[in-house]
């Protein structure tokens, strides 16, 4: 049973290896983000999947969802995602997500401007909907939400995932989930009747350091320039062959410096003791999407494109 203000594990898909058509099934974006519950009923609170708190982190989100439902109460669940270039941002967001000073939650809100993905309504005055099949749920939510900055209501596509895959896969975005239409929604389980499937992405990466085995090349860390800072986004050794290690060895270790180039120093473990260099090279690294730390999952190198 779901009531507003109290927190609750949401449901989540499972992976599924490749987009398909099926009529039983209608076809969402996965959009890169993190997961909010939204909870209306005499005020709002936003919670995450693991039920702490975000209400003081998106104001202009909980402004929004006042507005919308003024004098109504309901459970939203959806994805807080900031975009830069049209596309949604992973490690901006999470300068939003873990913000707890005041004032730099309002500087934030400025600067790094959020929308609430809206994909499902839970719960609606006084009546929980969680028994209630999806395809009736999302026709519930469109009709008591409208899209209008910073909460939309994401598109649904009954049947149609090639193309809706393929779409994504040509802006780059997280991937899709397949949602059964006749499916109830099943608090705190990962379910078969909702599938995500993935599509692997690349972004461009500066190496600021290495590891070693001996005089071998062992991992590569990596991160990304954001407002002057070199932020961690993980460590990549699959993708290379021998010749390109040896080669990417050479020229990193003519790099070397004392200090770390990272924000913050990148998690090691206490064995370990990183080579760290001038962050000048730059990587371009597919991935499948991004850890709650906001790390890179599953990295591969696909090219050193500036080592000569």
């Amino acid at each position: 049973m779901i009531k507003p203000g109290i927190p609750f594990i949401p449901m989540e898909p499972v992976s599924h290896p490749e987009a398909f058509d099926d009529e039983s099934y209608g076809f969402q974006v996965k959009w890169d983000g993190t997961r909010i519950l939204a909870h209306i009923g005499g005020g709002v609170e936003l919670f995450n999947r693991k039920m702490n708190k975000r209400t003081k982190q998106y104001p202009e989100v909980v402004g929004a969802l006042s507005r919308f439902f003024s004098g109504k109460s309901a459970v939203l669940d959806g994805e807080m995602i900031a975009l830069l270039g049209g596309k949604p941002d992973f490690q901006n967001l999470m300068r939003r997500d873990m913000a707890v000073d005041e004032a730099t939650v309002k500087y934030l809100t400025l600067k790094i401007p959020v929308t609430y993905v809206v994909f499902d309504i839970l719960y609606l005055n006084g009546k929980c909907l969680v028994d209630l099949p999806f395809s009736e749920r999302y026709s519930m939510l469109r009709t008591c939400l409208s899209s209008s900055d910073p909460v939309v209501v994401t598109d649904t596509f009954p049947g149609m995932g090639v193309a809706l895959f393929e779409a994504v896969k040509e802006k780059g975005l997280e991937g899709i989930v397949a949602k059964k239409l006749d499916s109830l929604y099943e608090i705190g389980k990962k379910s078969k009747k909702w599938l995500k499937i993935k599509n692997r992405r690349t972004i461009h990466c500066l190496i600021g350091g290495f590891l070693v085995d001996g005089r071998k090349l062992k991992s590569v860390i990596v991160g990304r320039m954001m407002e002057g800072e070199l932020i961690y986004l993980g460590r990549v050794f699959i993708g290379l062959d021998e010749e390109k290690r040896k080669l990417l060895y050479d020229v990193l270790s003519r790099l070397e410096r004392k200090d770390c180039p990272f924000a913050k120093l990148p998690p090691l473990e206490k064995r370990e003791k990183p080579v760290w260099v001038v962050p000048c090279i730059t990587a371009e690294v597919e991935f499948l999407d991004y850890t709650s730390e906001g790390y890179l999952r599953q990295p591969v190198f696909r090219r050193i494109e500036n080592i000569l």
